[in-house]
């Protein structure tokens, strides 16, 4: 007998080369749960394997607007932001 296990529903929002990659600028998905940030970055990857082709582990995730560490626990409704990683400006001449 398979276990259920229990699914939240989360806002993805997808920015610069990300939103590109996925044609989506927001959409919402259902993640494992519980589930941290680490996890929800391997969910997240696997709905959308065109982000770890291109980006691989360099994206940066953020929880309600603010970046988070790997062990930060996702919850329902919360808002996960990706971005790719972004270069510096122009040196100086």
């Amino acid at each position: 007998m398979e276990l259920e296990t229990e699914k939240i529903k989360v806002s993805l929002l997808f920015f610069g080369a990300a939103r590109d990659v996925t044609g989506y600028e927001e959409t919402e998905v259902f993640l494992s749960s519980p589930i941290n940030v680490s996890g929800a970055f391997e969910e997240v990857m696997g709905k959308y394997p065109a982000l770890r082709d291109r980006f691989g582990r360099s994206l940066l995730f953020a929880v309600n607007q603010e970046y988070a560490p790997t062990e930060q626990e996702i919850s329902e409704g919360d808002e996960l932001a990706i971005f790719p990683p972004v270069s510096g400006g122009e040196g100086s001449k």
